[in-house]
């Protein structure tokens, strides 16, 4: 694998040598151990045992000013090694999960020198990709908190630097952090100092310990658990698809998207991270027939002044409930900036409990969560006063949309069916779209929904827009469902699905799948036998063969008759039953 890198007067590939392996090690304050804390217990649930999960170590690209060495980035890295105990710390998994802190860490820095030839600023995000890609291929995981590697020219001079730190030390915001600390000590050598102790994992654990971050932990899993009982099971469920075993990403680039938001974040004073899930939520309400989306998203959790600057992993996943419905454009983006305010409030959680209570209720819905789709911004602004002002005229957008662009690219497999991404707002967005199948949501609904995304925010850049006029700019249909398929409990039902289920699950009784009998939704009527004679024996067996159907909610009734009529498909012939009940 190489990258091409233009000079000005040629391109050229970039080859990296590896040339020296550097053991930094640096001392910190103290050496100690204690409980994890919420979110490293919500990442440790999340990635489980597998340190090859596709999310346990965080790649990215530091800063780096021109003209530093090798010694610059050593020291500069050694200082953050010392000042945050995250990146000197191990994990104990088990009933009692704990967190040990070194008092020395110690990392590999990796050296890779450059071909011949002047390399500069301009080539660092080649050589970076190029960096990230080597230091992957090194198989560096999640237990190991840190690696950097450095690619270098003839001089010596470091054009550009990458590091990969474990998801269970970092998240996102401390990356940003990071990024910041490291450029700030690259840049100027009298700030490589560790300075006074800051606030640190071990630190957070305790506080969250008190009776009053319990209460507020209380508060947030009673808010998760209360809309977990509205949460579709699968939301872009297509019918007539099939699974292929493939992923897909998709990636939107519109310079013509990123103007129209900062014109709607102005004019609605709302973040514009708001302003593109508000547009997502309309389409997708659209095209799914939904008014009411309940979705996971994930909250950096760093609200509190003390956690501002503080290394290590606080994000979690929350719930949005975000009701379209018939808003108006600028009063869906407040409505949905409100609501992911509010979800944000009530994203510190307990992830044992919160996994208690998601058992709980998917026993009662009859079902399993997919956690679909999931919405992930990683645009560090909240606020919209940076947008004030700014306008663009009609055409200047219309003319941007020739720059639009929509590229796939392969990714691995992961068990959410559909997510977003949004990773920036300033100058282009970029929002990604993600299918862990292509069979059942292909690429050609991916760009669609993207394309519609950017039609909506183009459209709503010139002012707002009624209900109506959201659903001309988005300029998708609705999906056509035949009378087979049925809105039960927030979910779409393919009662097609539904009886296939019951065919596997319940065999070999006959059983049969109807969406109402006498005011009931999803009622099975089926014959006893040894195995199953009550409710509960039906339903739990539902339940266990329920993973292998997306569009399925187990039903809410059983009728348990002592025989099949001659017409399994008339509810009114089957005999009088053996018992009746909802199994839950």
């Amino acid at each position: 694998m190489s990258t091409s890198t233009d000079t000005g007067r040629r391109r050229r590939r970039v080859r990296l040598t590896p040339v020296d392996a550097i053991q930094v090690t640096a001392t910190g304050s103290r050496a100690a151990e204690g409980p994890v804390t919420l979110g490293q217990l919500n990442t440790m649930q999340w990635l489980g045992p597998d340190d090859d999960h596709i999310a346990a170590v965080l790649r990215v690209e530091l800063p780096v000013p021109d003209g530093r060495s090798v010694a610059d980035v050593v020291e500069t890295a050694a200082v953050l090694v010392a000042r945050h105990e995250s990146l000197r710390t191990t994990y104990v998994r088990g009933e009692d999960p704990r967190q040990v802190v070194s008092a020395t860490g110690a990392f590999t820095l990796h050296v890779c020198a450059l071909g011949e030839g002047p390399w500069g600023p301009r080539d660092r995000t080649a050589v970076a990709v190029r960096l990230l890609a080597w230091l992957q291929e090194r198989r560096d995981t999640a237990a190991t908190t840190l690696r950097m590697a450095v690619a270098t020219d003839e001089h010596g001079t470091v054009i550009a630097c990458v590091a990969g730190f474990s998801h269970m030390a970092v998240d996102f915001g401390s990356i940003e952090v990071l990024k910041r600390e490291f450029a700030g000590m690259l840049a100027h050598p009298d700030r490589r100092q560790v300075g006074e102790p800051r606030h640190q994992p071990l630190d957070q654990a305790e506080l969250e310990a008190t009776p009053a971050e319990r209460r507020r932990t209380r508060a947030a899993n009673d808010y998760v658990r209360d809309l977990a009982r509205r949460q579709p099971r699968y939301v872009l469920a297509l019918p007539g698809t099939s699974p292929s075993g493939e992923s897909l990403a998709v990636e939107l680039s519109s310079p013509a998207a990123a103007m129209a938001v900062r014109q709607v974040a102005a004019r609605t004073r709302s973040s514009r991270s708001s302003v593109v899930l508000a547009a997502t939520c309309a389409v997708l309400a659209r095209r799914t027939g939904y008014r009411e989306l309940v979705f996971p998203s994930l909250s950096s959790n760093r609200f509190e002044r003390h956690l501002v600057d503080f290394v290590g992993s606080l994000a979690q996943g929350n719930l949005v409930a975000v009701e379209v419905g018939d808003r108006g454009f600028d009063a869906l983006v407040k409505h949905t900036w409100a609501a992911v305010l509010e979800a944000s409030r009530h994203s510190r959680y307990d992830g044992v409990e919160r996994g208690a209570a998601d058992a709980r209720t998917q026993h009662e819905r009859g079902m399993h969560f997919l956690y679909d789709p999931l919405f992930n911004s990683l645009v560090p602004e909240s606020w919209s006063g940076v947008t004030a002002g700014v306008k663009h005229r009609p055409e200047e957008i219309t003319a941007a949309l020739r720059q639009t662009e929509l590229r796939g690219r392969p990714v691995p497999h992961n068990g959410t069916p559909l997510r977003f991404g949004l990773t920036e707002v300033d100058g282009r967005v970029r929002l990604d779209l993600w299918s862990s199948d292509t069979g059942l949501v292909p690429r050609a609904e991916m760009e669609s929904l993207l394309l519609a995304v950017e039609r909506l925010l183009v459209a709503a850049a010139a002012g707002d827009l009624d209900a109506q006029g959201i659903r001309e700019a988005t300029g998708v249909e609705t999906i056509t469902r035949t009378s087979d398929w049925v809105l039960v409990d927030s979910c779409w039902v393919d009662l097609v699905e539904l009886q296939r289920l019951l065919d596997e699950a319940l065999a070999p009784a006959t059983a049969r799948a109807f969406g109402s009998v006498d005011g009931r939704d999803l009622v099975a009527y089926l014959t006893a036998t040894d195995a199953v004679r009550t409710p509960e024996q039906a339903h739990a067996r539902c339940l266990a063969a329920l993973p292998g159907y997306l569009n399925v909610l187990t039903p809410r009734h059983y009728v348990l008759c002592p025989t099949a009529p001659t017409d399994p498909t008339d509810p009114a012939a089957w005999p009088a039953p053996l018992a009746t009940g909802t199994g839950r």
